[in-house]
């Protein structure tokens, strides 16, 4: 699938990130950035490889929870997630001009 540039730019996503696409009520896409590891490189016999990309990993992993603390949403339960992800929803839903189907 191919996501225009101007669209990724706006939510920060590059070029070939794997996204994972969920449908959602409407008929509706959810598509959310996911992210990958290769596994080759973290099965891959040379130890110092594998513990180079363990280390990566945690980096990114604590990128991460540096933002979310950032923005307040470190501390948050399932419940204030889920309604604040809810309140994204409609709010796009009802702001969209070209419903997705």
């Amino acid at each position: 699938m191919v996501i225009p540039r101007t669209l990724r730019e706006e939510v920060g996503v590059s070029e070939g990130t794997l996204m994972k696409v969920a449908v959602v009520e409407g008929g509706q896409f959810l598509i959310t950035p996911q992210i990958s590891i290769d596994r080759s490189i973290v099965t891959h016999r040379r130890r110092k490889d594998r513990t180079q990309a363990l280390r990566d990993l945690a980096a990114t992993v604590a990128e991460i929870r540096q933002e979310a603390k950032e923005k307040g949403i470190d501390k948050m339960s399932m419940r204030e997630i889920n309604a604040a992800v809810a309140a994204a929803r409609r709010d796009i839903k009802k702001n969209s001009t070209h419903p997705m189907k």
